[in-house]
């Protein structure tokens, strides 16, 4: 016989990861951070109405692997890169007027706080359509 919070802990468990994809979802709003999904539909979209309805048994479920697959794999591996700059840009980068001896001070603590300024950064955008550094702001 199950114990009586058998169905919470499950419950709890979905509630806990519903959260990230719903999360996801914001960032996946931005036509930028779809990229399997768009070249999805520009590989395969039909040209007409009708065909749109007789392709749509196939296309939904095709569409929502692709939209998945853009939140989970796609969209995460490819905001690392930016992540990493900005976090380059804060904490590595010395502003012009900083000395030596001040940047030689703060290394242990810059170091320290490489890891979770990347992964705060990451999951940022991640979650989130955050939009890209300018060119200018740097690397």
């Amino acid at each position: 016989m199950p114990s009586p919070g058998a169905g919470t802990a499950w419950r709890r468990r979905a509630a806990l990861l519903a959260v990230p994809l719903l999360l996801a979802a914001c960032a996946m709003s931005e036509r930028d951070n779809r990229r399997t999904l768009n070249a999805l539909d520009a590989a395969l979209a039909p040209g007409s109405a009708g065909a749109r309805w007789a392709l749509a048994p196939v296309g939904l479920p095709a569409g929502l692997v692709a939209l998945a697959a853009d939140a989970v794999l796609v969209h995460p591996a490819c905001v690392v890169d930016v992540a990493w700059g900005d976090t380059r840009a804060w904490l590595w980068t010395p502003d012009p007027d900083e000395s030596r001896f001040r940047r030689a001070v703060l290394l242990p603590l810059v170091t320290l706080a490489t890891p979770p300024v990347l992964v705060g950064d990451w999951l940022g955008r991640v979650f989130f359509a955050v939009p890209a550094r300018a060119a200018e702001d740097g690397p």
